[in-house]
Parts: structure tokens; sequence; C-alpha cells
């Protein structure tokens, strides 16, 4: 029996309205193409538009009404019958063998509840600058690591990453919004086990005007995702013990990250109009 005749890794991808005609039918054909067999489950989020014919998909479910994306994503994650789940972007595309080279890693390290690999910039080509690299030194150090994600989102969930199925239900999937829903996971899921980085690139990522990451990054877009963060981690029960008596010093962490964030996006661009004023004298 080949790989092809038993999917072991089920990827999940939540879809509506403009995702649908950007490249959804793209992103669908570079997991299907992948060197071994997916389950496919689609969640259709009350899109407006008609999703395309979907040969191949094992499962599409159409929700009555637009429900956030955390909720999206977990409504597929209740109907994943495989071991391992890909929370995927409909139109972002996963690179050839990604799959594989995940599950062969997982394989090879049962003590880890996730394996993830770097992002292409579809920009520039070239290695898209976030998780930083110094992300594989750090899951030698599987606690500060957790800390450090909780603070300030330093792995992913979505994309080229794979994630142990029993491990995401376990600790409550995403959250039910928009702003923060995977971060949440990922939150939870790295104070369960440690965590595994490959620098060999699996995804092709695409920034997308007034997508999420756009909507939500103002600061007050931050604050918002680390009180999610900070509830799922209350409410995880199967986290270190010690974990519930630790927030209140995370949450000041997560204020600071946040004030130095905002500091330099302004800093950056002011140091920038001094050397081009500075150039022109």
């Amino acid at each position: 029996m080949t790989d092809r005749d038993l999917p072991r890794t089920t990827v999940v991808i939540p879809v509506w309205d403009r995702y649908v005609a950007l490249r959804f039918s793209e992103a669908l054909e570079s997991i299907l193409s992948q060197e071994v067999e997916v389950d496919v489950v689609v969640v259709d989020n009350a899109s407006h538009l008609p999703l395309p014919d979907l040969p191949g998909i094992r499962l599409v479910l159409r929700t009555e009404q637009r429900i956030s994306l955390g909720a999206a994503r977990n409504l597929g994650l209740e109907h994943v019958e495989t071991e391992t789940v890909v929370f995927a972007d409909a139109d972002d595309i996963m690179l050839p063998g990604t799959i594989r080279r995940l599950q062969g890693a997982l394989d090879s390290r049962p003590e880890l509840v996730a394996f993830a690999c770097a992002f292409v910039d579809a920009e520039t080509g070239q290695r898209h600058r976030w998780p930083r690299p110094w992300v594989a030194t750090l899951t030698r150090f599987p606690t500060l690591m957790a800390l450090i994600n909780a603070v300030w989102a330093i792995y992913p969930i979505t994309g080229p990453v794979l994630i142990r199925t029993g491990v995401a239900r376990e600790v409550g999937g995403h959250a039910d919004v928009d702003n923060g829903d995977a971060r949440s996971l990922g939150a939870a899921l790295l104070f369960r086990g440690p965590v595994g980085w490959s620098e060999e690139p699996g995804w092709l990522y695409h920034r997308r005007l007034g997508s999420n990451l756009d909507r939500f990054s103002t600061p007050l877009g931050l604050l918002s995702s680390d009180r999610t963060v900070r509830a799922r981690l209350r409410s995880d029960f199967g986290g270190p013990g010690w974990l519930p008596r630790v927030l209140p010093l995370i949450a000041t962490a997560q204020y600071a990250a946040v004030a130095a964030h905002t500091l330099l996006s302004w800093l950056r661009p002011a140091a920038g109009r001094v050397a081009r004023a500075a150039r022109r004298r």
C-alpha cells in the first residue's frame, strides 16, 4: 500500500468572498499535488462568491452565516480524522515536498507537538523575515520559547506547520476571534511540548492589503490579541501548574513589547527622513 492510499495529514482551509477569487484554486492545487496524499477540508465561511468545483476535496463545510476566522478553523478541526493537521490560508502556496518533510520530521521526533519550516516572500522570492532564523536555536529551550511566544508571536501556526491533531484539540483549538485566533492556539500549544523548526522553505507567502495582519497591527489590535492569548493560557489547565501565577508577568511583558514595537515603528521612518535630509545637504 502506498503513501497515497492512507492520508496521515488533513489540511484545513477556510475561505470566503475575495479570497475565492485571489489564488484559492492555485492554493488547493499546491496542496493536492504534494508527494503524499492528504485530506483537505474546506470551510466555506458563508462566502458571497461561489466556490469553484473542488475535485479531490474530502469535505466542504458551509456555514449559514459568517463566523470568526478562529471558529471557521475550529469547524474544520472538528472534522479532521488524521493524526496531524495543517491550517492553511486560501491564497498562499505550499511548496513541493513540504508535507513529506514535515511528516518525516515529526516521525523522527515523537516528543514534538508541531514542526514548521520557513516562508518565502512572494514579492521578493527571498526568505520571509518572519519567523526569525534564530527560532531554530530557541527550540532547544522549550519553556523559554513558550514564554517568549506568549509575549510576542515568534512561531507560526498557519502555513507550513504540521500539528498533532490530538494536542490541538486538547488546548481548545483556535480562539473564536478574527484577531489572535492562531496566536492563542500557538501560545497554548508551545506550553504542551517542544516544537521543531527547519530553515528549508515550505510556503510561498503573499502579503495581502486588508488582511488580518494589516487590520490588527495597530497598538490596540496587538493589545487585544494579547488579551486573547492570556485568556487561553488562563483556561488551559493542561499546561504547567505554575503558568497561571506568571500571567501578570506575561501581561507586563506584552505591554512592554507593544510599546517597544510602536516606538520602533515610529523611529524607523523618522530616521529615514533625517538620513535623506542629511544627504540632500
